[in-house]
């Protein structure tokens, strides 16, 4: 799950994000296009078109193979009707990589471009320095109370960050269970 901090140039405040973005993960191109990243647009939205073609390749083969079964009660298995398969199982991991990548990517983007922190704020600053997109100066490294605090606000986004994980595989968990038991007492079919 992300956390969000803050960041800041020539007055203009902008939002980044560290850590897996499930918001990603489902809604895909979208993402840049609602924070006005042109060039992830760009790439997303290529990775969709290809996972659509990808789709429809499946559809079509499964298609055949529906026509194969009924007119001669079985069908024969070729590599050209694997390869969708395949390709349509690279797709879910590769997705996964992406949402986990991606705010890292977009955050290093931002800071590359000039953003930095907000003066005095310092979750954004413990964040940032403890998923390592800054360092940490020698005087924070010296300074045992500021590397307490920053300790502490790091510690409490990554609980933060694990909670989210946990409420949304609870909640995923409990739909594939409830529809395994829909399915498993004929409710759907």
């Amino acid at each position: 799950m992300s956390v969000k901090i803050q960041l800041e140039k020539n007055g203009e405040v902008i939002n980044g994000f560290t850590g897996f973005s499930w918001t990603t993960f489902f809604f895909g191109f979208w993402v840049p296009a609602f924070r006005k990243n042109s060039k992830g647009f760009g790439l997303f939205f290529l990775f969709f078109i290809i996972k659509v073609i990808i789709i429809y390749m499946l559809y079509k083969q499964n298609t055949k193979i529906q026509e194969s079964i009924l007119l001669y009660g079985a069908f024969e298995v070729s590599y050209s009707m694997i390869t969708p398969t395949l390709l349509a199982a690279a797709i879910y991991p590769l997705e996964a990589w992406i949402a986990y990548f991606y705010n890292n990517y977009y955050t290093n983007n931002l800071l590359t471009e000039g953003y930095n922190l907000i003066e005095g704020d310092e979750y954004s600053a413990a964040v940032l320095k403890d998923y390592s997109y800054l360092p940490y100066s020698k005087e924070e490294l010296d300074d045992n109370v500021k590397m307490e605090k920053y300790r502490e606000l790091s510690t409490f986004a990554r609980k933060e960050e694990r909670s989210k994980f946990y409420t949304t595989a609870g909640m995923w968990i409990t739909l594939v269970v409830i529809i395994y038991l829909l399915s498993f007492f004929n409710v759907i079919h």
